[in-house]
């Protein structure tokens, strides 16, 4: 695997720690969920602000490593991103049809915030694995 593939692989493991964080107060795992629209709007910029953060210091980190030159993803993983990034953006339009789906039902405006925010983790998460299953098959 590349250092493309390995930077892109953790940015997207290490954006799950704070959505992680999120859903665990939502589901009262641990913490208290945010209880108005201020907190729900800091929580959610956390979780952008650290995922940018996140992917800058680890873009950084992998090109004084590797070189400029090493990090660009050859042929085979960049047609592996396609199709993964296809994979996410199908589960993800999976999602928003669902939600329409349930558009009548009585759902409070947090429940449907967190349910986008749920479809895009879920998006991201089927994006990582069928690229994880990309890879190993040879694509």
């Amino acid at each position: 695997m590349s250092p493309a593939m390995r930077f892109t692989t953790l940015v997207t493991l290490i954006s799950f720690i704070p959505i992680g964080w999120h859903f665990g107060t939502v589901f009262e795992l641990w913490g208290s969920a945010p209880e108005t629209r201020v907190d729900f709007f800091i929580r959610i910029g956390i979780i952008v602000i650290g995922s940018i953060v996140a992917s800058i210091i680890g873009a950084i980190i992998t090109t004084v490593l590797t070189g400029k030159e090493d990090f660009e993803p050859d042929e085979r993983e960049t047609l592996v991103l396609r199709k993964a990034e296809l994979a996410g953006y199908y589960s993800l339009a999976a999602c928003i049809c669902y939600l329409m789906w349930r558009a009548f039902d009585p759902l409070s405006p947090m429940q449907i915030a967190n349910a986008l925010l749920a479809a895009f983790t879920w998006s991201e998460f089927v994006k990582l694995v069928a690229g994880f299953v990309l890879l190993r098959r040879g694509v």
